[in-house]
């Protein structure tokens, strides 16, 4: 692409990363910060759906990592140069 990340700012990257997917990825039934986080916005139904093809938890994960993987792209990409 024809950029040089800065190297503090990969590891920032890297480290939001890293602590967001630890975050999410620990499903404790009842304990789980997805599912409160389904919870305080009311939508315990949909993150418990598990039929007709969908898994409310599954779209719930996904859309949790591709928000902060962006937020991660965007410190990584702070304080690059051309090549």
């Amino acid at each position: 692409m024809g950029i040089r990340v800065h190297p503090g700012a990969a590891a920032a990257a890297l480290a939001l990363s890293f602590g967001t997917h630890y975050i999410a990825d620990r499903r404790v039934p009842g304990h789980g910060v997805l599912e409160k986080l389904a919870d305080k916005t009311g939508k315990t139904n949909f993150y418990k759906l598990a039929d007709f093809g969908m898994n409310g938890a599954f779209h719930l994960d996904n859309s949790w990592h591709h928000g902060w993987e962006t937020v991660a792209a965007l410190i990584a990409t702070t304080k690059a140069t051309t090549r």
